[in-house]
C-alpha cells in the first residue's frame, strides 16, 4: 500500500464510511474539506449537519507513522499493498495545545473513496500526540 499523496478535497461524490465513526455510527457520508493555507482538514459529515472532524496528516506530528492494519480492515476497506490510503488524525485543540490521536486514525481507500475509523493495538502510539506549532 502507498500512503496518497494526492487530494480528494470538495468532490462531490463524498466518502462513505460503512460502520460510521466510532461513536457514532450513523455518520456514515462525508466531504473532506480543505483551505490551500492550511494543513487541518475538516471530514464533514452529510448525513449529520454539523457533525465535522478536523482531521490532519498525522505525519506532522511523527514523520516515521506507518500504522499496520489487520487483515480484516484491508478486507473491509478492499485495500491491498498497491492500494493508495489517505491517512489522517483526527484532531483537537487542548489546553497544552492541538493534539492528535495517533491510536485511531481515519483510513481512506482512495480508489474506491470508502474509509473506516481504526483502532490500532500498537499501545505505544498516543491518543493525544502534540502538533508541532508551526505546521498548524
Amino acid at each position: 500500500m502507498t500512503l496518497a499523496a494526492i487530494a480528494i478535497d470538495d468532490d462531490t461524490s463524498g466518502l462513505h464510511f460503512e460502520e460510521g465513526i466510532i461513536g457514532v455510527p450513523e455518520a456514515r457520508h462525508f466531504q473532506l474539506l480543505a483551505r490551500p493555507d492550511s494543513p487541518v482538514r475538516v471530514l464533514c459529515s452529510t448525513d449529520l449537519p454539523g457533525f465535522n472532524l478536523p482531521v490532519v496528516d498525522p505525519t506532522l506530528v511523527d514523520p516515521d507513522y506507518r500504522p499496520e492494519f489487520s487483515q480484516r480492515v484491508a478486507d473491509a476497506l478492499g485495500f491491498d499493498e498497491t492500494s493508495e490510503l489517505l491517512i489522517l488524525a483526527v484532531a483537537t485543540i487542548e489546553a497544552e495545545g492541538p493534539m492528535a490521536n495517533l491510536r485511531a486514525p481515519i483510513v481512506i481507500n482512495v480508489a474506491r473513496r470508502c474509509g473506516a475509523q481504526v483502532i490500532l493495538d500498537d499501545r505505544r502510539l498516543p491518543l493525544r500526540a502534540r502538533l508541532v506549532a508551526e505546521t498548524v
